[in-house]
């Protein structure tokens, strides 16, 4: 890694801030994740967060409908947790089911597992945030990062949200002829 986030907090010392900043969060343990390989720093996936650090913590989100890196860490973790994908919400929008979510026990489980097994860390960044985040993402390679680099993890990690996908889809079709 050639960029400096910040020392690691656990999901509940996490300090507060309001101001545009990057994110990243970290494994303690490499094997938890199989069969994706996580580097030996542990960092599993960069994000960016005009909003600050509160409204953009993925310990605390509802659910995964609107977080790529809880679907994604959720699919990886599927049959480990029990996890069972919705869709989003209601209705027939193709992105309800694209950018599922999992049932209220599945989204316990995922954060009960992340507050146990994650660390985090942040720093703000002015204005810059969205091209801080780029070249972070390009120069570390989170392997949950889908986009900003050449993430050769990409095809697996994509496999097995594309098994919740289907999931999603086949609730949503089946309660659509109920």
């Amino acid at each position: 890694m050639t960029f400096e986030l910040g020392p690691r907090f656990r999901w509940d010392e996490r300090p507060s801030s309001r101001a545009t900043g990057i994110y990243a969060y970290f494994i303690d343990r490499l094997d938890e994740l199989l069969p994706i390989s996580v580097p030996a720093h542990g960092l599993l996936y960069i994000g960016m967060t005009d909003s600050g650090l509160d409204v953009r913590c993925h310990f605390e989100h509802a659910h995964s409908g609107f977080s790529t890196f809880r679907r994604s860490l959720g699919s990886i973790l599927k049959s480990q947790l029990e996890l069972r994908a919705l869709p989003r919400s209601p209705g027939k929008a193709r992105t309800n089911v694209l950018n599922f979510r999992f049932d209220p026990d599945g989204e316990a489980s995922l954060t009960k597992w992340m507050r146990a097994n994650l660390t985090y860390s942040y720093r703000e960044v002015g204005n810059n945030g969205i091209a801080v985040e780029r070249d972070a993402i390009r120069s570390a390679g989170p392997p949950l990062n889908l986009i900003g680099w050449k993430n050769p993890q990409r095809a697996e990690v994509k496999r097995l949200r594309a098994i919740c996908v289907m999931e999603a889809t086949h609730l949503a079709q089946s309660t659509r002829q109920a």
